[in-house]
């Protein structure tokens, strides 16, 4: 089962925003530059848990980075907390599922793997 998160249209157009103005910031390099326009292009409705930890992280890096300005930062700062947020709730829900989910009695135990006499 793979964890996936939901973001509402307005969510969407605010993240893409976001990596557009730190992207376009004098102070970014290229490889942030790279990283942001690829993070920008995986920004959708439902993102997979693993693009979600990768777009937060990238947030989290560019409030410590010279280019963008204070205001700019601070909404990177909170959307990466509110994507780690997102995906903790998403992976909690998706152990949830996982453990509800009943085990074939013949599939498993020590008379399937030839241990018990």
């Amino acid at each position: 089962m793979i964890t996936t998160i939901s973001l509402s249209g307005a969510q969407v157009t605010q993240l893409v925003e976001l990596l557009s103005v730190v992207a376009a910031a004098v102070d970014t390099s290229d490889e942030d530059r790279y990283q942001l326009h690829y993070s920008r292009s995986q920004v959708g409705q439902l993102m997979p848990g693993v693009e979600v930890l990768v777009l937060a992280g990238v947030l989290a890096d560019m409030t410590d980075r010279p280019g963008p300005d204070l205001a700019t930062r601070n909404a990177c700062r909170w959307w990466s907390l509110e994507l780690a947020r997102l995906l903790s709730v998403a992976s909690a829900a998706t152990v949830a599922a996982i453990s509800q989910q009943p085990l074939p009695s013949s599939d498993r135990g020590p008379q399937r793997l030839g241990l018990a006499a």
